[in-house]
């Protein structure tokens, strides 16, 4: 199916700084991304997965200049998807545990109008909001389905479906591990922060979307089977399952090395 191009807005706001609209297309295996869909071919054994959720959190976004330079998009909070520091994207269509609702774009401003040819953002949450109360925090981080617990802190990314050898579940979730705690109600450390780094080239705003394709971080990875524990990564240091993706994502894991960059974002 031929993916549909999208074009992302490019106009001066009323305080005179560019508004930016940076949007992004949830796929899997280059095929847009809705509930209960089953996607083939997916993973080392080609397995066939229904999809139940695809969600995500992303901060500190930048867009690049012809000559080099990042400049901070400073995010505009609209109450439901992103406040001035992170948003929410999300892909699932009325899944199991998500909402009818969706969204696939970044809004905000700069302080000049470029042009741009890239952009740097990370996926996650940062550290002083990760470690918070999601039954009180204003949105986006009001989704408990998003959250693991006070020390854990957020799911970065929530990935779950159902696939032919694991007809039970099978699911990622992304997230900080191993975190410690003061006693005083104040996370101190992580042992694996687990946030990933993105840079794009060859992306305008004007003209260009980001492809976010799961099927290319479960490529050399194994849905049909588990090693121990839940069926799929829950970002566990020894857990089997974590490290073919956490390398897709550019991220170590176990103890590894990162072994390149991430392949879950794209320039479409």
């Amino acid at each position: 199916m031929r993916i549909a191009f999208l074009l992302a807005s490019l106009i001066l706001g009323a305080c005179g700084q560019p508004e930016i609209t940076v949007r992004f297309e949830g796929l899997v295996g280059g095929e847009p991304a809705e509930c209960g869909a089953m996607y083939d071919g997916i993973g080392s054994t080609g397995t066939t997965l229904e999809l139940l959720d695809y969600r995500l959190y992303v901060h500190d976004v930048r867009l690049v200049t012809e000559d080099g330079r990042e400049v901070p998009l400073a995010l505009t909070p609209d109450g439901v998807w992103q406040n001035d520091r992170v948003a929410l994207l999300d892909f699932e269509d009325g899944c199991e545990s998500g909402t009818a609702e969706t969204n696939s774009s970044i809004r905000g401003t700069v302080e000049e109008s470029g042009p741009f040819t890239g952009i740097r953002f990370v996926l996650g949450l940062p550290a002083d909001l990760n470690h918070a109360d999601a039954s009180t925090a204003p949105p986006p981080l009001n989704y408990t389905s998003m959250f693991w617990s006070w020390n854990a802190g957020y799911k970065f990314a929530r990935v779950e479906g159902r696939t032919t050898g694991l007809p039970d579940g099978w699911s990622f979730h992304l997230g900080s591990v191993g975190c410690m705690g003061d006693g005083r109600g104040n996370v101190t450390s992580c042992v694996q922060e687990n946030r990933a780094p993105v840079a794009l080239d060859g992306f305008d705003p004007e003209t260009g979307a980001i492809a976010v394709d799961l099927a290319a971080i479960l490529e050399t990875s194994d849905l049909d089977s588990d090693g121990g524990g839940p069926g799929g990564c829950e970002s566990g240091a020894s857990d089997p399952e974590c490290g073919p993706i956490f390398h897709a994502l550019g991220l170590p894991s176990g103890g590894t090395p990162a072994e390149g960059p991430q392949r879950l974002f794209s320039v479409q």
